[in-house]
């Protein structure tokens, strides 16, 4: 009988075999759909978070390129950016898409996001919106691209892409995907303004000089100082002016190691800032006329210029009785005029309100262009007559002479026009205004 049963072939051995092999397999298969799943799972976290630091690095790169060109009602921009469009005059208010991801880089090597995620299929846009009407305290995207009216005056761009409210905010939407994964975020960003320490004091030159023999005040910097670098005082050739006339207070001091107005890295800020409100005149390109002087800082490079009366001046202006009442600003918004190169003359009847300050070279910039010093006859580098004037501060660097020669008030000090000297800083984030917006 045992010799039989080993002869038999109908034993479940194979089969217990064949089933344990069965669940072993499927047990594998089962746990490689699990890992599997898990990886896909990780691959399409990763994507995600890859195309949120995109997005988060286009709304950070359209604040760093709004510090340089900060739009206002007279410096809109033109639309929307997006990776597609490089970086050119005609966009200089976009981010930068060279140095974002590699995939729609025009130089790939300056990229940042440079891994496997961002070679291809990565792309971004950002927008900027006013926050005014309805954007006012919340970014809505259904509203964006409409016309934002508040208290019944409408923003004049349609969608309002400027800082319309000068309140010096604005919201950025940026949008990204990568691999087909979006996502999409908005901000308030603000542009930061740094008040900048100089010198306070009514007029402050290398000479002065009062052409004018009237009997009347044409100088009054009561209630601050005349500066002079020049000694002696009594010179002729250092302040030249009838004192028994009452032409000038208080009496004019002698500060021979008076500083410069600014030093060269705070030029350089309040050059920033024109360039970013579009009040900057670079060389060759002199203001047309008074009225392009307003602005709460213009900046002009190497001109030689006379301004008489013309249009387009500003209202209110409360200036002493005696001065001329068409004022370049208003009363409640002073500017900062910083003629950086050349020689600049009020010759009609006008006010600049604010700070009038000439550069003459003291930062070692103005190529082609020699600081004026000496004698009144040979170094004016400001000079009023015919009704013009400044009221404010009146401020001319190194040895260069201001001639005075109005029959009226020609400089008045008001200490107000100080308060708002300032530059611009970084654009910032505004507290928890960041939010994330459905990826659609």
């Amino acid at each position: 009988m045992t010799r039989r049963s080993l002869q038999r072939e109908d034993g479940w051995v194979l089969v217990t075999a064949i089933a344990l092999m069965a669940i072993m397999l499927s047990i594998g298969l089962t746990a490689y759909a699990f890992v599997d799943t898990g990886q896909t799972r990780s691959r399409e976290s990763r994507e995600r978070e890859s195309s949120l630091s995109l997005a988060e690095a286009a709304l950070y790169a359209q604040g760093f390129a709004l510090t340089k060109y900060w739009p206002n009602a007279t410096r809109q921009l033109a639309g929307d950016c997006s990776s597609a469009t490089p970086l050119s005059a005609g966009t200089q208010y976009c981010p930068d898409r060279d140095t974002l991801a590699k995939g729609s880089s025009g130089n790939p090597g300056v990229a940042q996001f440079s891994t496997t995620d961002f070679g291809a299929n990565a792309t971004w846009t950002t927008s900027v919106r006013d926050n005014y009407g309805a954007l006012a305290s919340a970014y809505d995207p259904a509203v964006a691209d409409s016309t934002l009216t508040q208290n019944g005056v409408a923003c004049p761009q349609t969608p309002c892409r400027m800082d319309f409210n000068g309140d010096r905010q604005l919201w950025v939407q940026a949008r990204a995907v990568v691999r087909g994964k979006p996502r999409n975020l908005v901000a308030r960003l603000k542009l930061e303004q740094l008040r900048e320490s100089v010198p306070r004091a009514g007029v402050i030159a290398g000479r002065l000089d009062v052409t004018n023999n009237g009997n009347k005040l044409m100088l009054d910097a009561s209630g601050s100082s005349i500066l002079l670098r020049c000694s002696p005082i009594a010179s002729s050739t250092c302040a030249s002016y009838d004192a028994s006339k009452g032409q000038i207070t208080p009496t004019p001091q002698s500060s021979p190691a008076q500083p410069t107005f600014m030093t060269p890295a705070q030029i350089q800020r309040f050059k920033d800032r024109a360039i970013a409100e579009g009040t900057y005149f670079p060389a060759g390109t002199c203001p047309a006329d008074a009225a392009e002087l307003t602005g709460a800082v213009v900046f002009v490079e190497k001109c030689s210029m006379s301004y008489p009366h013309t249009s387009g001046y500003s209202t209110p202006c409360n200036v002493p009785g005696d001065m001329a009442a068409n004022c370049i600003n208003p009363t409640n918004k002073p500017g900062l005029l910083i003629w950086h190169c050349g020689t600049f003359a009020m010759t009609a009847n006008q006010t600049f309100y604010g700070i009038v300050y000439m550069v003459n070279n003291s930062d070692g910039t103005c190529q082609g262009w020699t600081a004026l010093s000496g004698s009144c006859s040979t170094s004016t580098i400001y000079q009023s007559s015919g009704g013009g004037g400044t009221y404010g501060a009146l401020v001319a660097d190194g040895d260069a002479c201001v001639s005075i020669g109005s029959n009226s008030l020609n400089v008045g000090f008001d200490a107000n026009v100080f308060n708002s000297v300032s530059s611009f800083g970084t654009v910032g984030l505004v507290q928890n205004t960041w939010r994330e917006l459905k990826a659609g």
